[in-house]
């Protein structure tokens, strides 16, 4: 998990935006499905957001950012490339998810436009956030959550099965670093 998170913040720091944005948006899936094993994708999504991201960073739940708003996002941007999460199906669980027309990320240079909010004349939300804050505060939750793991063995064996750098995967490599799965 160590190497996705630093990826992630790899990735924002250096301008990569895009693909910072939609690796911080699959987190609380992997974490999710740690703490909540035998629920569906979106209850261990949301679970995981209300439990250790929302707390930590409330003022997102402030603008409509919640738990369902981020799991229709992560739907639509992942598999369709759109950004409005109010179109997801998922959107219907939640009052701020189905409002919310576009999650918008702020990536130019100098520009440092975060949690802001307008709403249009239909009642419809639309809300810009800063892309490498935003990874930022993901990774900050993730990291949190995984010290309160680290006594775990359950967790931290399915953590160790996680996607990393890995020196010997035979019978492809001996000393070549590949990013893969534990085998």
């Amino acid at each position: 998990m160590q190497f996705i998170l630093d990826s992630i913040d790899q990735a924002a720091g250096s301008g990569h935006n895009f693909p910072a944005v939609v690796t911080a948006l699959t987190v609380p899936d992997i974490a999710g499905a740690v703490d909540f094993p035998g629920d569906g994708s979106m209850k261990r999504y949301v679970s995981w957001v209300n439990q250790w991201f929302s707390p930590k960073f409330p003022r997102y739940g402030q603008h409509g950012v919640d738990g369902v708003a981020l799991y229709a996002l992560r739907c639509k941007l992942l598999h369709e490339g759109r950004s409005d999460p109010s179109k997801a199906p998922a959107s219907g669980k939640s009052k701020a998810a189905s409002g919310k027309r576009l999650i918008a990320f702020n990536v130019g240079p100098g520009i440092f436009v975060h949690l802001c909010t307008v709403t249009d004349g239909t009642g419809a939300s639309w809300t810009a956030l800063r892309a490498d804050a935003f990874c930022s505060d993901v990774t900050a939750a993730a990291r949190r959550w995984l010290v309160a793991r680290e006594g775990d063995t359950r967790a931290m064996s399915v953590l160790a099965s996680l996607v990393d750098v890995r020196m010997d995967v035979p019978p492809l490599s001996q000393g070549v670093p590949l990013i893969c799965a534990a085998v």
